[in-house]
């Protein structure tokens, strides 16, 4: 996991099931949406914390970037946002935070595979549903067929 960071530069730590997200704003500090910080803890506002604080051991990357905003117009931007206590998982976490820093669009690669993954796998459930209920559509055809067959032949 990297260890040379810039101002500006997007950060990433892993944590179980998820990656928590930053942006460095120099002296050794990343400012993030402070919630999950430990892993499932409660929801924070928008923080400084050391960069130490925020890898929680877990070390970290730099995640790259088409950048609309240059480092420090992107630190800037962050600072505009600190304090703010608004996170939601999925419509305003910690990569939201940092896309609309540095690129000016609000997005959580994340959540966006997180919810691609839950519409596949509800397509998936209600294909095996339709499956299903034509099997016993069918079946029931097949069991209606032979009692009137049993019912002529008597």
């Amino acid at each position: 996991m990297s260890k040379s960071v810039s101002l500006g530069d997007h950060v990433v730590t892993p944590r179980m099931g998820f990656t928590h997200h930053g942006i460095y704003i120099g002296d050794q500090r990343v400012m993030h949406y402070a919630g999950f910080i430990d892993g499932f803890a409660v929801k924070g506002p928008v923080a400084i914390t050391s960069l130490e604080r925020f890898d929680n051991g877990f070390g970290f990357w730099v995640q790259d970037h088409d950048r609309k905003f240059d480092r420090a117009e992107s630190v800037e931007r962050a600072y505009s946002r600190l304090g703010e206590d608004d996170y939601h998982i999925l419509f305003n976490n910690c990569e939201h935070f940092v896309s609309w820093c540095i690129s000016g669009v609000h997005s959580s690669a994340q959540i966006k595979k997180l919810t691609f993954n839950a519409a596949a796998i509800s397509f998936a459930t209600l294909e095996g549903i339709g499956n299903l209920a034509s099997k016993v559509a069918a079946g029931w055809r097949a069991v209606q067929e032979a009692r009137h067959l049993a019912r002529a032949q008597s």
